[in-house]
């Protein structure tokens, strides 16, 4: 997949007759994927090399209207998306307030069909940009018609009559609503961090842990007991993933480690990616390391069946 930074590169990369979707696409959730995937269809049937648009930092952290945001996927997690939905070549711009303020008839037609050569342009039903989201659906078919472009508009993609938003999903995986974010994902919710070392706790409780630090801004889902897969060196593990505070050490910084079932070797790697598959239980205090220990082998216990049980499945 080709990527192309900011606005220089855009216009030394020679793009033509191009159809485009442009957006902050945090999460790549179903609703995008339906989006992305009309425009490599229609782009397929009308001759027109697909290529999206998106931006980074994420607009709310520029402009700071909902307070902190937390973030579904990184940046390298959604171009990891973008590249398994069938995507070739992403336009990453720079997100600051002077794009912000660019009236949206101006970036149609300066960056979209001067720079990027676009002859059609894929949004959602409620794709709004530019100064005061003024860049609507509306806006966007009278130019399609003046500036002589395809216009297509997806419509809404809801789940349990619900509509697939990013920030539903953020709320269904800080109160645990795992099945109703795998579906309105598309997919597990995965986390990729840089392994850093512990303080040596599981493994004296008989459960050696790989400890993840995750990137600031983002979102972690509820603490707690996770079955989860964890990929590193190539190779994918099952096993058991924590999320949130040591309580019973009286610990209350926020930790994630995972448990790797049937694996006795030492990682070198410098990162993993940590895919939750399930939400098993929040966390507790316990009164002692060994009833913790206990409780350890009995989630492991059910892990394990639930992970059996997936493949007799598949």
């Amino acid at each position: 997949m080709k990527v192309i930074f900011g606005i220089n590169e855009l216009e030394a990369s020679g793009l033509s007759n191009v159809i485009t979707t442009l957006g902050s696409f945090d999460g790549v959730h179903a609703g995008h994927t339906r989006i992305i995937s009309t425009m490599l269809e229609h782009g397929r049937d009308k001759g027109l090399a697909p290529v999206l648009l998106t931006f980074h930092p994420h607009p709310q952290i520029v402009l700071g209207r909902r307070g902190p945001t937390e973030l579904l996927t990184t940046l390298e997690e959604k171009l990891q998306l973008f590249e398994k939905i069938g995507v070739d070549t992403v336009v990453i711009l720079d997100f600051n307030r002077q794009l912000a303020s660019y009236p949206p008839e101006n970036f149609v037609r300066d960056v979209l069909i001067d720079k990027m050569g676009m002859k059609a342009l894929v949004i959602g039903y409620d794709h709004a940009f530019g100064k005061d989201r003024s860049g609507n659906k509306e806006l966007l078919e009278r130019m399609s018609k003046s500036d002589g472009f395809d216009f297509l508009v997806v419509p809404e993609f809801k789940i349990n009559n619900q509509t697939v938003k990013s920030t539903i999903i953020r709320e269904l995986l800080k109160a645990g609503e795992f099945d109703l974010a795998r579906r309105a994902l598309g997919y597990n919710y995965f986390m990729t961090g840089k392994v850093i070392k512990g303080h040596g706790v599981g493994k004296g409780l008989g459960f050696p842990t790989i400890n993840l630090a995750i990137p600031s801004g983002k979102l972690l889902p509820k603490d707690g007991v996770y079955s989860a897969l964890t990929s590193f060196d190539g190779v994918q593990y099952a096993g058991m993933a924590y999320i949130g505070a040591r309580l019973t050490f009286g610990d209350t910084s926020i930790s994630v480690e995972v448990n790797l079932f049937d694996f006795g070797g030492k990682t070198d790697s410098d990162h993993a990616a940590l895919e939750l598959t399930d939400y098993i239980r929040p966390p507790e205090k316990f009164k002692t390391p060994g009833e913790l220990a206990q409780q350890m082998k009995l989630d492991e216990i059910e892990i394990r069946k639930k992970f059996s049980n997936k493949e007799a499945l598949s």
